[in-house]
């Protein structure tokens, strides 16, 4: 950790130890967003590969405009996290998160597993929609450090976006599906749960500590771009298809296996909408965040979310096309608006939502 003198600056990448070698890890594919942007059929066939198995990739974002503004912009974000999270707790609470799912979660209000223990990292979500508007046009107010920086959130939020995007027309061309049907439900001038997610974890005081940071789940949208620099986050051994469920426990037997950070990509994973539009054609895979291990946990983990999720007025039910196959069979959401069914699917994790 740094020294005394040091300690006002927590998010300090270059100086972080490395990823131990003697945890057990997951092994996820690298794929190019150069060669996808160019259309190279092989990467794009990696790409469908990855999501209709684990649904988890790393995404090598190097060498093309798009990506190398998510490197430069992740950065950058990360370090106005830390100035939001500094603020006084009373001041944040004034942000707190309601029926929107925008704005600030307090450590602790969340449970984190079937003990009732509570979460230990606090986060702030950041509207998509509120960063890419005039500032007379926002929906709600933010703290200063984030209204300081609207143009690198709102070009953070275009390129994590067109990521996205691209992903989905990889996955609708190899269902059969026009992507358009795909896309058109994720416009990015459209209201809708889209954000930005900074998150705090606190360091571990002790080597011991079973602090859950983030419990279990699956994510409630159709692709999550993260940026990490610690290791944290870990995958489920065993792919599953069956999203929301509900004690957000793993419905196949097998063992959390950590994600090594990969310097220079993000790591990709679809979420439960992708699943539903699909008919469960791709995978939302399972997921939870711990502290770091080894000499990584004595630090603060920072990390960037940007959630992709389907525009509020979008009813969430599986797509009718070729390539998704015929059903008649209803389930849990079906009639929803995606803005109804999100907020569902979070009170259903256990998030303390004010109205």
């Amino acid at each position: 950790m740094p020294h005394k003198e040091e300690e006002t600056v927590e998010f300090t990448p270059d100086l972080y130890p490395p990823f131990p070698t003697d945890v057990p890890t997951v092994e996820l594919e690298t794929i190019s967003l150069s060669k996808l942007l160019a259309g190279d059929a092989a990467e794009q066939d990696r790409v469908f590969k990855a999501c209709a198995g684990r649904g988890f990739f790393y995404l090598a974002l190097a060498g093309n405009e798009t990506g190398d503004a998510l490197l430069r912009g992740s950065e950058e974000i990360a370090r106005v996290g830390e100035r939001v999270f500094k603020l006084p707790l009373e001041e944040k609470m004034q942000h707190r998160m309601g029926k929107t799912l925008f704005g600030y979660k307090y450590a602790g209000s969340s449970v984190a597993d079937r003990t009732g223990a509570r979460d230990t990292a606090e986060f702030f979500n950041v509207s998509k929609n509120d960063m890419i508007v005039p500032e007379d046009r926002m929906t709600r107010a933010w703290p200063s450090p984030i209204l300081d920086a609207r143009p690198a959130f709102a070009s953070y939020v275009r390129s994590a976006h067109a990521i996205g995007m691209t992903l989905l027309t990889i996955i609708a061309e190899h269902l059969g599906i026009d992507p358009a049907e795909l896309t058109g439900r994720h416009r990015i001038e459209e209201l809708s749960g889209d954000h930005i997610r900074i998150t705090r974890g606190p360091p571990r005081e002790t080597d011991e500590m079973p602090e859950i940071q983030t419990p279990s789940h699956t994510d409630f949208g159709t692709v999550t771009v993260l940026m990490n620099w610690l290791g944290g986050l870990q995958v489920w051994s065993e792919s599953s298809r069956r999203a929301q469920l509900s004690d957000g426990q793993p419905d196949q037997p097998g063992e959390w296996l950590w994600v090594r950070p990969q310097r220079g990509s993000a790591i990709i994973n679809l979420g439960d909408a992708a699943v539903k539009f699909t008919d469960g054609a791709v995978c939302s895979g399972r997921h939870r965040v711990i502290p770091s291990p080894g000499s990584q946990g004595r630090w603060p983990r920072y990390s960037l979310v940007y959630f992709v999720r389907p525009e509020d007025e979008c009813l969430m039910r599986r797509l009718d096309q070729k390539g998704v196959a015929a059903t008649d069979k209803h389930e849990a959401g079906d009639g929803l608006t995606a803005k109804e069914w999100i907020y569902q699917q979070a009170l259903a994790l256990g998030n303390k939502l004010d109205n």
